[in-house]
């Protein structure tokens, strides 16, 4: 909860409270956990019905037409959603990291009971306090304020109360595959004069004018191999299915399909939230737990990333530290630590054929195959959540010793 005494070294703005946290709210929580350990004070502030108070800011058409298309689903949606509440419980008590599991299971209990968006009032987030709220208090004293999405950077820009502000841009939001038709808003964001953080060399050369912060993000689960990579069946491939049209899950399928045709032995076992159909011949595991997560990486010698758009993609940085090859689309995030035919694979995305061609030569090539895992699993050695909160803190510190040094 909200300490109203509180001057704040660090403040995250969130959009709203999602009932399973993508990668970017993981990135901030793990900054935020680094830091307090640190000994800054830190607020997270999780911002509710945001396009709805975006409206206000920006009179947009598309806007408002989300505003009603969600509100259409909430209705929709309304009448199941105990039964929602259950089965996310239920799955999320599987999820693989343990320190946003916990997080989570008490957000996501607490929103049950408390639907007004007070639902973190019971909640113990340890030294790091939190609440939910429309807009951003005039009265919030903070040094620094840092806007972690497209939306959460409007707010930010208009409040008046910090010296410091920065926007923590994790991957090209302004895509239309990730914003849709609200990508005009999202590219507008980038214009605003907030100091850029940014996790991956593309939008480090896209903002490279701007001379942005850049930091490395860790794994979210720390990977280890159980099984060396010369001593695993061949015939066992991973492939991460998730919901969204950036995450590419039909092109995965479709390379399913044509990897099966040319390898009918091969066996296909897929994870994430996908929820569409799919072929008997994919193993559809839906959320896994943290200890089976690194079972299958141990299990499987080759890991297919689909996506379209990605930040960093730690499901392929995971991979690697256990021993699994990657064969990843260059969306933004596997080409930072990726180095194709060194320790992994690339294919361009929206390439289905490329993704099956790339497969099939590694099942073709064991040798160079436990070559590469080798390699991957030294490259994984190089990532941790102390590497990441020090460049934030070096960058940060840096780029206000500069200003200072201006006047």
């Amino acid at each position: 909860m909200l300490n109203k005494r509180s001057v704040y070294d660090f403040t995250f703005i969130l959009p709203g409270f999602v009932p399973i946290p993508p990668g970017g709210y993981m990135v901030v929580f793990e900054l935020s956990k680094y830091l307090t350990n640190r000994g800054y004070k830190v607020l997270i502030i999780f911002l509710k019905r945001m396009h709805r108070n975006l409206y206000n800011i920006e009179k947009e058409e598309e806007l408002l037409n989300k505003i009603k298309a969600d509100s259409l689903k909430s209705k929709v949606s309304g009448s199941l959603q105990n039964t929602l509440y259950t089965q996310f419980l239920i799955s999320l008590i599987r999820r693989r990291h343990s320190f946003l599991k916990t997080i989570w299971f008490k957000l996501s209990r607490d929103s049950i009971t408390h639907s007004d968006g007070t639902f973190l009032s019971k909640f113990s987030f340890d030294n790091i306090d939190y609440f939910v709220r429309k807009r951003i208090p005039k009265k919030l004293e903070t040094r620094r304020l840092i806007a972690t999405a497209w939306e959460t950077s409007y707010f930010v820009d208009r409040f008046c109360g910090c010296k410091f502000k920065y926007y923590l841009v994790q991957h090209d939001e302004d895509n239309p595959v990730f914003s849709g038709r609200l990508n005009g808003l999202a590219h507008k964001s980038y214009d605003f004069p907030l100091k850029k953080i940014v996790i991956n060399k593309q939008m480090q050369e896209r903002f490279s004018l701007e001379s942005p912060i850049k930091i490395t993000v860790a794994a979210h689960v720390i990977g280890k191999v159980l099984n060396k990579p010369e001593m695993r069946n061949n015939k066992i491939i991973l492939m991460q299915l998730r919901e969204g049209t950036d995450k590419g899950a039909g092109y995965a399928i479709e390379a399913a399909r044509l990897i099966k045709t040319k390898r009918p032995e091969i066996e296909i076992i897929s994870f994430g939230n996908y929820r569409g159909d799919l072929p008997e011949f994919i193993k559809h595991l839906g959320f896994v737990s943290n200890a089976e997560y690194i079972e299958l990486f141990n299990l499987a010698t080759i890991f297919v990333l689909p996506s379209l758009v990605e930040g960093f993609s730690t499901p392929v940085l995971e991979a690697m530290s256990c021993g699994c090859v990657p064969v990843a689309t260059k969306c933004g995030g596997p080409e930072n630590f990726v180095e194709h035919q060194v320790n992994g694979l690339l294919v361009s995305i929206k390439d289905s054929h490329g993704i099956a061609d790339e497969v099939i030569w590694l099942l073709e090539n064991t040798n160079r195959r436990i070559e590469m895992a080798d390699r991957a699993i030294e490259t994984a050695k190089g990532f941790s959540e102390g590497r990441m909160g020090e460049e934030l803190i070096d960058g940060i510190l840096k780029y206000e010793r500069s200003l200072t040094n201006n006047f």
